[in-house]
């Protein structure tokens, strides 16, 4: 029998069929994965190029130039932004907008010639998070060594002190094979807690030796030459303090205590904040703050104040003369001035006598507190100027720090007033 076998012409093209639309799943696919990579790579180049625009327009900004923006811009470009935007720009806050972009691959075949991506970064000049602060209050003075650096035209207080990276920690945390540091020429080490040259001096010129007596320099009035340079650079190395070397820090403990319980991992103390002080010299201080390991114990904060105020600056304080005093140029305006209270937080008040405006904190390493003159620093001052110094004072000796960027910012804080302390950081 005969077998007649049909063919369905039905049937005809339907594998082209499924090969054509095989292949456009393969291309979408390639393209997904090359192109979508791209996009991958784009987005974190352009991350990376925002995030060194706002570190560097922030800088520049926190430091008083003018230029930020364009700075901001030059820096995320340089870094591989194809644009950049600058939208937000203040004295202390700079957010850049980087995108980058580059010719598609097989994404073109759909009409998708440009693969962007866009990041955006907010990078700001931040004060410290208190960790580790002493209850010494220090003088930032007007017209000090550092003032007006590196911008003339923005006041700060900048103290001049040691390098964190390049001279202090090769000192206290040497690493293995490490050469000692060469501070302006000559080599130091360490002997103990002091940094000392060959012939036992510290680095004279960068030390800042408080004492607590109520002696004032010449440059305040006084009759005590506290430049020990020769010849004089307009530093006074002695600070004197009074009755204003010690502050209540919080609301509990008296002094001693705070002192007794050793360094703090946290506290806060925010700009434009009122500390009551001690009254009177106060040895035991001097000989707990030894005890509880406040010498050499790497770097604490101290407080650092622009007024002393004898009498409450929380009455009136839109026409206390403390407060006016407090807020007088070259001091910068505080952002509301015409609040009740002037923005001014007056929660740390004790009653005291003696309050002081308290600045911000700044990085500060101390290498040696006596309450007989016993430190490197004094004793060579006091053999220059035996009748005007004691020979037996109790003195605190230390150094500030820069570039000190071992504790972390506070990023509630914006860093209004420049103690070698702002910290330029990414915001959370």
């Amino acid at each position: 029998m005969m077998k007649i076998i049909t063919k369905d012409k039905s049937f005809k093209g339907q594998v082209l069929v499924l090969v054509a639309l095989m292949m456009f799943a393969i291309i979408a696919m390639v393209a997904l994965i090359l192109d979508g990579g791209d996009i991958m790579v784009n987005r974190r180049a352009a991350q990376a190029a925002a995030d060194a625009g706002a570190l560097a327009g922030a800088q520049r900004a926190c430091y008083g130039y003018g230029d930020a923006a364009a700075v901001a811009e030059s820096y995320a470009t340089n870094n591989g932004a194809t644009s950049v935007e600058v939208p937000l720009i203040t004295e202390s806050q700079v957010t850049v907008v980087a995108t980058v972009e580059n010719p598609s691959f097989f994404a073109n075949i759909f009409g998708v010639g440009t693969l962007s991506a866009s990041a955006e970064a907010t990078a700001g000049c931040y004060s410290l998070l208190g960790k580790g602060p002493v209850p010494i209050a220090f003088h930032c003075e007007a017209g000090s060594i550092g003032g007006g650096l590196p911008n003339p035209d923005m006041y700060d207080c900048i103290m001049l002190g040691l390098d964190w990276d390049s001279q202090l920690r090769p000192l206290i945390k040497p690493k293995p094979g490490e050469e000692p540091p060469i501070i302006d020429g000559t080599p130091y080490h360490m002997d103990g807690a002091n940094i000392v040259d060959n012939e036992g001096l510290p680095p004279i010129d960068r030390m800042y030796i408080i004492m607590d007596t109520d002696k004032l320099c010449i440059s305040d009035g006084g009759t005590v030459q506290c430049d020990l340079d020769d010849p004089p650079d307009g530093k006074d190395e002695l600070k004197f303090g009074g009755n204003r070397s010690f502050l209540y820090l919080d609301g509990v403990n008296s002094i001693t205590n705070y002192i007794l319980k050793g360094p703090k991992t946290e506290i806060t103390i925010r700009q434009h904040r009122w500390l009551s002080g001690e009254a009177g010299v106060i040895a035991s201080v001097y000989n707990q703050m030894v005890n509880v390991g406040y010498v050499g114990s790497d770097v604490v904060l101290v407080p650092v104040y622009n007024y002393v105020c004898e009498g409450d600056p929380s009455v009136n304080p839109l026409t206390n003369p403390c407060m006016i005093a407090a807020h007088a140029d070259p001091w910068p305006d505080y952002p509301d001035e015409s609040a009740p209270d002037r923005g001014d937080d007056f929660s740390g008040l004790r009653g005291g006598k003696n309050n002081y405006h308290i600045l911000d904190f700044a990085p500060f390493y101390i290498s040696c507190i006596s309450t007989k003159g016993e430190c490197p620093g004094y004793e060579y001052a006091y053999s220059l100027f035996p009748d005007d110094l004691d020979e037996k004072a109790t003195i605190i000796e230390g150094f500030f720090i820069t570039g000190y960027e071992d504790v972390s910012p506070d990023s509630t804080s914006t860093c209004d007033i420049n103690l070698g302390n702002c910290i330029i950081s990414l915001s959370d």
